[in-house]
């Protein structure tokens, strides 16, 4: 049966080769899906193309993709995969991360020299050097980082994004733990060198962040306040400007900012787990916040988005759904929904 649904998937990438299809990677506790959105005529089809199972979030660059993974209880590892022409994935090696904690998000540098990798539980983030082949080579640095702050939640450091700035400059962590954006100055060789770090409201709990497109600001994704706020980043100064909610004033229950994008029209896209929804919020020529609209994530506990070539890619991690959006008239209507077992992350593959 295995080789016939090979066979048969074979056979609809042949037909489909001249037509226009996006694609995207889901990773899930079982593995990874490579699905595929066919836009003439319209359809998804899909298929897995890592069984490895765990995964908790991945990154690509070029025909690169990382992925963190579970590997047991108390085992942790970051495994590195080659995106092939038709989409499989070809394994090229593994690395089991010291220690008894994984990552929670994984970036890559732009020269594809280092991946960060952020750990919630053990308050460091790590360092991973990267052969050009796209393999991991080693361990090359471990930052520990300490502090708290008046959340339940917030008795230690909790680093949760660790990325590269837009210019290639500077490294931005957010740490949930202790309200902090720590910074890093980027070196080719060391990787990062520390620097400062700025205070965010207490309690707001930073987890991910994004950026403008002209890189002059970046705004973090607060969990436990549920809010975004918005940061200068110009020069290698940081400056807090604004902040506003992400629920609605009646909203009464509990809810956590998740993912954070940025999407054309100076606009962002943050997912509120718990009250299910995506909140969209703009941002003025100042940096200035404004909620723009709030439209139902059509399933339980938005975990990760994507936003490829106008349209949105949505995985609700508790109702087991993947999805797409497309704005119509100011307002977001949903086109397909897919079911894959607890997913957890989205990457963008290539268009064709």
């Amino acid at each position: 049966m295995k080789n016939l649904f090979c066979l048969l998937f074979a056979l609809l990438c042949m037909l489909t080769a001249g037509c226009t299809f996006e694609r995207i990677y889901v990773g899930s506790s079982d593995g990874i899906s490579r699905m595929v959105l066919m836009l003439e005529p319209r359809f998804w089809y899909g298929a897995k193309v890592s069984n490895t199972p765990g995964i908790s979030y991945m990154a690509r660059q070029g025909k690169f993709l990382y992925a963190a993974r579970r590997v047991s209880k108390g085992c942790y590892g970051v495994d590195s995969y080659q995106i092939l022409k038709n989409g499989d994935l070809k394994a090229l090696n593994s690395f089991t991360i010291p220690g008894k904690t994984g990552y929670c998000h994984i970036s890559l540098s732009a020269d594809g020299k280092f991946l960060f990798g952020s750990s919630y539980s053990g308050a460091f983030v790590d360092l991973l050097s990267l052969n050009s082949d796209g393999r991991i080579i080693k361990l090359h640095k471990r930052y520990f980082f300490s502090g708290r702050s008046v959340h339940k939640r917030q008795k230690k450091s909790h680093p949760h994004f660790a990325s590269q700035t837009p210019d290639g400059k500077m490294i931005l962590v957010a740490d949930l733990g202790s309200d902090r954006i720590h910074t890093f100055k980027y070196d080719a060789v060391e990787g990062a060198l520390p620097e400062k770090s700025i205070a965010v409201t207490p309690g707001a709990g930073p987890r991910h962040l994004s950026f403008s497109e002209d890189g002059k600001f970046f705004f973090a994704a607060n969990e436990l306040n549920n809010t975004v706020t918005s940061f200068t980043l110009g020069q290698g100064k940081i400056k807090m400007i604004d902040s506003c909610s992400l629920l609605p004033d009646s909203w009464k229950g509990t809810s956590y900012a998740g993912a954070i994008k940025t999407i054309p029209g100076n606009r962002l896209c943050v997912t509120n787990r718990g009250h299910d929804s995506i909140a969209v919020v703009k941002f003025d020529p100042q940096g200035k916040l404004k909620l723009e609209k709030i439209f139902s994530a059509a399933g339980n506990f938005p975990y990760d988005l994507e936003y490829i070539n106008g349209k949105l890619f949505l995985v609700n991690m508790r109702s087991d759904t993947f999805s797409d959006w497309t704005e119509k008239n100011n307002d977001w209507k949903i086109n397909d929904k897919g079911t894959i077992r607890r997913p957890m992350c989205v990457v963008a593959a290539e268009k064709r």
